[in-house]
């Protein structure tokens, strides 16, 4: 008998008989290892009786057996070695990454977003010029309508009174001073003529020259008579400068801009009148030589009201 058959070979442990033996070393039941490992009881059993599971693919029990040997302390490599062998599982052989991130396309495609991105940045640019200066031209607008400067103050012309002839009165041209003193010298060198000494033809032209005299004289009284006049005055006397608005009655814009101070205005025109002031505590209004009240108008507040005229 040899000393091999005396001492025969001891037997080398399964995988499941490593951990089981292990795990009942440390006094620990397969609910307790589960628990732990937070793995069902029926996966530890399985691997311990060295069946695993045919439903769950062999990746999966590679880590379940790793998680399982590394909670037992024992050598994971090792272990998952024998388990590969016994079990015929082959691991899956490491495949080289393939990367997508080609720099080239990368930073041509990060380009165009910055081109695209400094586009939109221009468009609202130019949008928000535009837009700032129509707003600044329609400021102007405003500003140029409602309060012109001094450049463009518009002063209506004053109406001149034309006074009409009474009816049966013949008309006469206006006559110059010169005019009418040599028709007086005329008239006083008739006077002091003899005409019955004259020809019967001579007498009879001056006897005509004569009384077209006298009617001139009668028509020059007449016209020299103060006429009754339609119109109102108005006069307004500036003691700072002050935007003015005035519409006659028949609303015709007679006075309009900016005065200056110490500026007074008379105007001549038939009433009422619609006045608009920009700064009316700065100025005095007289309609006809009568004043009126501008008490009740606060200052620096633009006030439009309107003053009748004699008429009304």
């Amino acid at each position: 008998m040899t000393q091999n058959d005396l001492n025969p070979p001891t037997q080398e442990l399964s995988v499941g008989q490593t951990l089981r033996q292990e795990r009942e070393k440390r006094q620990l039941s397969l609910e307790q290892a589960a628990q732990q490992l937070k793995l069902r009881v029926e996966i530890l059993r399985n691997l311990e009786l060295d069946q695993p599971d045919k439903a769950i693919l062999p990746t999966f029990m590679r880590g379940y057996l790793k998680s399982y040997a590394r909670f037992l302390k024992l050598p994971e490599q090792a272990l998952l070695t024998r388990f590969e062998q016994q079990h015929q599982v082959k691991s899956a052989p490491v495949k080289t990454m393939r990367t997508f991130s080609n720099r080239s396309a990368k930073q041509r495609t990060e380009a165009r977003y910055m081109w695209l991105t400094w586009l939109i940045v221009l468009v609202l640019l130019v949008s928000l010029a535009v837009w700032f200066w129509q707003s600044a031209r329609e400021n102007k607008l405003l500003q140029s309508d409602a309060l012109p400067g001094p450049a463009q103050t518009l002063v209506a012309p004053t109406p001149v009174l034309v006074s009409e002839p009474p009816p049966g009165a013949v008309e006469v041209a206006t006559v110059e001073p010169e005019v009418t003193e040599v028709t007086t010298a005329v008239a006083e060198t008739l006077t002091e003529l003899d005409v019955t000494a004259l020809p019967p033809a001579a007498q009879q032209q001056l006897e005509q020259l004569n009384q077209a005299l006298q009617q001139e004289e009668a028509v020059s009284a007449v016209s020299e008579q103060p006429p009754q006049s339609l119109h109102d005055r108005l006069k307004m006397t500036f003691s700072d400068n002050c935007w003015i608005d005035v519409l006659d009655a028949n609303g015709d814009r007679i006075a309009f801009g900016t005065k200056q101070a110490g500026y007074v205005m008379e105007l001549n025109a038939k009433g009422p009148f619609v006045i608009t002031l920009g700064n009316p505590g700065v100025v005095s209004i007289e309609l006809n030589d009568q004043p009126y009240d501008m008490s009740r108008f606060p200052g620096n507040r633009v006030a439009k009201f309107t003053l009748s005229g004699q008429n009304e």
